[in-house]
């Protein structure tokens, strides 16, 4: 078994020359969310922040606006736990098997940034984490592993614009999707 937490806060001080950028953190300072070693439901930087729903660029209910995907924020709060469990060996290579949930999300911390739903609030939290759980198989290298993983988004607090029907609704997502082929 296997246990990960992570809190993180950061407070970008008034001191800022420009008066536009004193909301949140600079860009290379702020927490993200998302990808193989974070919240691997979500793809990398695609969670929060808190409840929100965002738009992509290639979303048809925008009309060709373009918003950028990346999502950031002040205020990280993140737990996975896990079960590693070996499965068998090939010409002494071990290959293990796991299953994990991961919980958490981002989101600003000043009022002047964002919307509500955007800013870290106590009273928000429960509607604000994001769960996701999966299984994965991992090779054991000794020194390194390699793993595959596949994750399903058990609650999304801030899902894009075309899944905004199942914002924070428990196994919402279909568990698999018909793609069209012309």
């Amino acid at each position: 078994m296997v246990v990960r937490g992570f809190a993180g806060v950061g407070y970008e001080l008034d001191a800022t020359a420009n008066p536009l950028k004193r909301s949140q953190l600079p860009f290379f300072k702020q927490y993200y969310s998302g990808g193989p070693n974070s919240m691997r439901a979500w793809q990398l930087r695609r969670l929060g922040p808190g409840s929100t729903v965002k738009y992509y660029e290639n979303d048809e209910s925008i009309e060709g606006e373009f918003i950028v995907p990346d999502r950031f924020g002040d205020v990280q709060l993140e737990a996975n736990i896990e079960y590693r469990l070996p499965l068998f060996n090939i010409a002494g290579l071990p290959i293990n098997g796991a299953i994990f949930t991961d919980i958490g999300n981002i989101w600003y911390l000043k009022k002047t940034a964002g919307l509500e739903e955007e800013r870290f609030k106590l009273s928000r939290l429960g509607k604000d984490i994001a769960i996701g759980s999966g299984a994965g198989i991992r090779a054991d290298f000794s020194f390194f592993v390699i793993r595959l993983d596949y994750a399903y988004k058990v609650k999304d607090p801030s899902p894009d614009g075309r899944y905004a029907a199942y914002q924070n609704k428990f196994f919402a997502y279909p568990f698999s999707r018909v793609v069209n082929c012309r």
